[in-house]
């Protein structure tokens, strides 16, 4: 029976695409498992780089997803593109909804973290240097993370002071960011922070208090004691006294 139900998941992926993508990018015993489900259309602008699943020996089929199309609003741009030059290290379930965009330079590390990962329709993350996100971390739709500035801009009021393009970012646990949100090169976030929709994140949150909201852009702290619930059965049972239908987007 799971096998079944293995193989009639994998008859929804691109199966082309998903066999490929896992024997040109992992080991051939992490490999012949199809840890990587891919679904619709993707195009890889560059497989020169390394897949590290670090996962301490465990690998089951499906544990990463991308390109699907199921729990978040579709929206013009559908192809998935993922250029991996530098290092990607996955540590736990990963969901990479359609349209995402994923770029790892040469030298670069990407680290996902643990539990379950889950980012939005048109999430874009463009790693020059370091990005590390921690464990269970969940974005919304359009959002986009970059350590880099991409253009040198020049003080010039003083001499030869010239700014660095790229400065790593590190992303804490347990972590919410609304749609439409971008986190720029330096940005540093507290374990359950919560970030507004339409937020610019752009420097070091990691002393702020647990539980914090940033909104804004540039993001400010605007609240404290604030907590995502990410229990699926409290959630339900929230739904139930306020009446609410949860419908898929």
């Amino acid at each position: 029976m799971r096998y079944l139900k293995l193989i009639k998941t994998l008859l929804k992926t691109n199966l082309f695409k998903t066999i490929w993508f896992n024997f040109k990018m992992l080991p051939f015993k992490q490999a012949v498992k199809l840890p990587f489900f891919i679904y619709g259309r993707m195009t890889m602008r560059s497989t020169k780089g390394t897949i590290v699943l670090d996962t301490g020996g465990q690998v089951h089929p499906g544990m990463v997803k991308v390109g699907k199309n199921d729990y978040y609003i579709a929206t013009s741009v559908q192809r998935t593109i993922w250029n991996i030059r530098g290092t990607l290290v996955i540590q736990g379930n990963t969901r990479f909804m359609m349209g995402s965009y994923l770029l790892i330079a040469d030298h670069a590390t990407l680290t996902i973290g643990g539990d379950e990962q889950i980012f939005g329709t048109n999430v874009r993350i463009l790693c020059f240097d370091r990005i590390t996100l921690g464990k269970n971390v969940r974005m919304a739709w359009d959002i986009q993370i970059m350590d880099s500035s991409f253009h040198y801009i020049e003080m010039l009021e003083k001499e030869n002071r010239v700014s660095q393009l790229t400065e790593p970012m590190s992303i804490g646990d347990n972590i919410w960011v609304g749609n439409r949100t971008t986190i720029s090169k330096g940005a540093q976030l507290a374990p359950w922070t919560v970030v507004a929709s339409n937020s610019l994140v752009n420097k070091d949150f990691s002393g702020c208090e647990p539980y914090c909201l940033l909104a804004g852009a540039p993001a400010k702290v605007k609240a404290t004691g604030m907590k995502r619930i990410f229990d699926v059965e409290r959630e339900r049972a929230l739904d139930e006294q306020y009446h609410y239908h949860r419908t898929h987007l």
